[in-house]
């Protein structure tokens, strides 16, 4: 038997269960190979991915059905991952690091190269001033 004309004579019942075991796998197997967490949450990621990826062969009624699904799955992340690592490498967007303002990038580079003296101490009251701009965070 095919195993997609498999895929359209699983019980009714479980339709639900499997889709949110796939769910599960993808997002668990996406947070583990990406940087989105930190090496402690990757592994429980990869542990969560693991668990579903075994419930998928327990739950799909041929159990190759469900390797198949998850094999599927963990190819299509890894063609997706390295076609966009190709396409930055392409266009050189591999190695540039963006803090998202630029005019501090410049200012960063010119004070690594001439140390500032430090300022001397005043003895009068400074009026205040604004604060200096905010922006988001870099995401690298």
């Amino acid at each position: 038997m095919n195993p997609l004309t498999a895929l359209e004579h699983q019980p009714p019942a479980l339709h639900s269960v499997q889709l949110l075991l796939v769910g599960v796998f993808f997002t668990a197997y996406l947070a583990a190979v990406t940087s989105l967490l930190e090496p402690r949450g990757r592994m429980r990621a990869a542990g969560i991915a693991l668990v579903a990826g075994i419930g998928m062969g327990f739950i799909f009624t041929p159990w190759t059905l469900g390797a198949l699904i998850t094999a599927a799955s963990v190819g299509a992340v890894g063609l997706f991952i390295g076609m966009s690592w190709l396409l930055s490498r392409a266009l050189g967007v591999h190695e540039h690091t963006s803090t998202l303002l630029p005019e501090f990038e410049d200012d960063a580079s010119e004070q690594e190269t001439a140390p500032q003296p430090r300022p001397a101490l005043q003895s009068q009251a400074v009026p205040a001033r604004f604060a200096a701009p905010t922006a988001p965070a870099p995401l690298s």
